[in-house]
């Protein structure tokens, strides 16, 4: 029967006598402590392959994940790089229109700072409206009733008005002749639509002989039908009778307006 080393040294101490059987026992428990560290040392980098392992899966997983992401995230970015000629284009458009529209603020903050002294006299009133910068004055410091000739007062106002009109630059004024609603019928003015319009004409006129560009000057008659008050009073009346130099909004060209009127 062949006995095991293992065996023998163990049985060792009990056939041995004296210091011997101690030194053979101190080793023994020696032996017995580093086979114990061996085998705490191999479960414990069974457990670090095994953990190494599952992170190692786990890693793996997240840059599968990680280069999916990355794949569509491509995806997206070509597909909006395609779009970015129409979005490039659009946004310029709006900024130029931004532009445009300041602009135009800018000249209607300039004439109306031109206007202030008249405006706190009360010569003139300047108001927004229908979407326009609009200077009105009262008939009664223009006409008589019924007449197209301009009083004094009248002249020294649209004198005054002239400089201001011309500091905006190649811009385009109408001159709209405005009348309440009473009925006229004379041998001159059949209604208020020639009434009104004359009155235009004649502030047109002179505004001409003051300096202002004719080529920058129209006149047009409204009649009693834009009124700003009510016809019901004799206050409101006087409002509607009135002559409005209104500042021609200078829009631009309307992207593919002209390849639509060439069909």
């Amino acid at each position: 029967m062949k006995v095991s080393p293992l065996v023998l040294l163990l049985s060792l101490p009990f056939l041995l006598p004296g210091c011997k059987r101690k030194e053979l026992e101190a080793e023994l428990a020696r032996v017995k402590d580093q086979l114990a560290a061996v085998e705490s040392e191999r479960d414990a980098e069974k457990r670090k392959n095994q953990q190494l392992s599952a992170e190692n899966q786990s890693l793996k997983e997240k840059i599968a994940e990680l280069e999916a992401e990355i794949r569509q995230l491509t995806a997206q970015i070509e597909d909006l790089a395609k779009k970015a000629g129409v979005t490039a284009k659009e946004l310029a458009e709006l900024r130029a229109e931004k532009a445009k529209r300041e602009k135009e603020l800018q000249v209607y903050k300039d004439l109306f700072a031109k206007l202030k002294a008249m405006i706190d006299a009360g010569t003139i009133e300047v108001e927004f409206r229908k979407g326009r910068l609009v200077v009105k004055l009262s008939n009664a410091i223009l006409f008589d009733s019924g007449r197209t000739d301009l009083k004094e007062e009248g002249k020294a106002a649209l004198a005054n008005l002239v400089p201001a009109l011309k500091s905006v630059g190649k811009r385009d004024f109408l001159v709209a002749g405005h009348t309440d609603n009473v009925p006229i019928k004379t041998a001159r003015f059949k209604s208020n639509w020639e009434l009104s319009t004359a009155r235009a004409v004649t502030v047109v006129k002179y505004l001409v002989e003051q300096g202002y560009p004719p080529t920058q000057l129209g006149a047009a008659g409204f009649a009693e039908y834009d009124p700003i008050a009510d016809n019901s009073t004799e206050e409101g009346r006087a409002k509607n009778r009135r002559i409005e130099i209104i500042l021609m909004p200078n829009l631009g060209e309307i992207p593919g307006l002209r390849k639509l009127l060439k069909g």
